[in-house]
């Protein structure tokens, strides 16, 4: 298992990078990604991780968030998980590495791709 980090150029809000999850040999069968992890970083709670979700609209008014990554037994499975997005992610933007800046107004869609780190 590997975690990419893909930093944004410009913030886009709170969002400052986007991260996934590499398998080298996934059952086997070759490799794959788990993609959709978001990185935020906000004045008050800090750099923090959102993870892959959808929103379900059961009906009208009654919308649930269901979660794709689920801990089984180990509960402190997502923090810790959550600390190395976190730990690649400040790897990549130490001092000697310009910080994302805020988006003025415009759309930027360029990223850095880190170097991925076991």
């Amino acid at each position: 298992m590997r975690i990419q980090v893909m930093v944004f150029l410009q913030r886009k809000g709170n969002r400052v990078a986007q991260a996934a999850i590499n398998f080298d040999d996934f059952l086997e069968c070759g490799p794959c990604q788990f993609v959709g992890f978001t990185i935020c970083d906000d004045p008050e709670k800090g750099l923090f991780v959102l993870f892959p979700s959808a929103q379900i609209n059961k009906e009208e008014d009654d919308k649930k968030l269901y979660f794709f990554l689920r801990p089984g037994d180990n509960k402190e499975f997502l923090q810790k998980l959550e600390d190395k997005i976190l730990d690649v992610y400040e790897s990549m933007t130490a001092p000697k590495f310009n910080r994302p800046r805020i988006a003025a107004g415009r759309r930027q869609t360029d990223a850095l791709t880190a170097p991925v780190i076991n």
